[in-house]
């Protein structure tokens, strides 16, 4: 039994994505305090380096590309200032 939160994501996919190697910002200082991103299959995941690297279920978000560009599109309309 898969533990594959994500029920339009097909197994195999969710769990290359929580493998996956993910990419650091290049503005990161290597302090294990940021967000990483890597994508396979139209699919898009970020990792909080934050968390534990054993349990990376729990610091993996699984996102379409449109449901990013929505995300985004809010975010440079000002949707969010409020939150910074």
């Amino acid at each position: 039994m898969s533990s594959n939160p994500y029920h339009d994501i097909p197994d195999e996919v969710y769990e290359q994505l929580v493998h996956a190697e993910h990419a650091a910002p290049a503005a990161s200082t290597g302090n294990g305090a940021c967000i990483t991103v890597a994508s396979t299959d139209g699919y898009i995941s970020f990792q909080d380096s934050k968390l534990d690297d054993n349990d990376r279920q729990a610091r993996t978000q699984i996102y379409t590309p449109a449901e990013l560009a929505a995300f985004v599109a809010d975010a440079k309309a000002g949707r969010y200032d409020h939150l910074i």
